[in-house]
């Protein structure tokens, strides 16, 4: 049967945590079932980095390690969104998102199954700058956006909290009118970003500023005021 029939029309969303690295498989289970295991802390990373996508507001987290794999037109799409430490590790790493937004136009769906393997073996990292739907998946990035986004992480970074915060605002409201311009939705959505904001939870204009708005800036806001938006002595510019 189709799915949604009956009651209303769903829709799936997927989050990705990656993390590049090696790993020791091994069989888990009984003589009635086995597993495939992964031990490894790139593993782990890969996890964490999956269950912070929802953190961030974002479908894609990636570690600087991915980061260095890919061409430099791919490079060039990702976005430094904070530099971190997990638990158990003490190497601060940058971690960076790759911004795409949802959209039910895709030109991919007019192209039948033959030439899309056709184009999946033409692949070339140019793709990244001429793939109809990348681009179209990415029309609410400006480069206002990222310049003040940019600007507010390294003064994020650098301590100087006060000036990060008057930025990552106005990157937040450059994201949230472009996403109204363009037309998009999304359902990634934290209540935790609504309750530091002090945002009243019947008031539909603000729960639309967040959802539309950008999760990174949120987060990163709504982590500097935990802390009263001033950074605090000996802040080494992650965390």
């Amino acid at each position: 049967f189709r799915l949604g029939a009956g009651v209303r029309a769903s829709s799936v969303n997927l989050n990705f945590g990656m993390d590049a690295g090696w790993a020791v498989e091994g069989a888990v289970g009984s003589s009635y079932k086995i597993d495939a295991t992964y031990l490894s802390p790139h593993v782990n990373m890969a996890s964490r980095m999956c269950s912070a996508t929802k953190q961030y507001g974002v479908y894609f987290l990636l570690s600087q390690a991915v980061q260095r794999l890919l061409s430099e037109n791919a490079q060039e799409k990702l976005r430094h969104v904070d530099t971190v430490t997990v638990k158990g590790s003490s190497v601060q790493q940058k971690i960076f998102t790759y911004d795409a937004q949802v959209r039910e136009d895709f030109f991919l769906y007019s192209r039948s199954a033959s030439q899309a393997d056709m184009d999946a073996d033409r692949y070339s990292p140019a793709i990244w700058n001429i793939d109809q739907d990348l681009l179209a998946m990415r029309n609410h990035i400006c480069d206002e956006f990222m310049d003040a986004f940019n600007r507010g992480r390294d003064e994020y970074l650098a301590g100087n909290w006060p000036e990060a915060i008057d930025w990552l605002k106005s990157a937040d409201k450059i994201m949230y009118e472009r996403a109204l311009d363009e037309g998009y939705s999304t359902e990634i959505y934290n209540e935790e970003f609504k309750s530091l904001a002090n945002w009243d939870d019947n008031d539909d204009a603000a729960e639309q500023r967040i959802i539309l708005g950008d999760g990174p800036c949120q987060r990163l806001i709504a982590y500097m005021k935990e802390l009263g938006g001033v950074a605090p002595s000996g802040w080494k510019g992650y965390r």
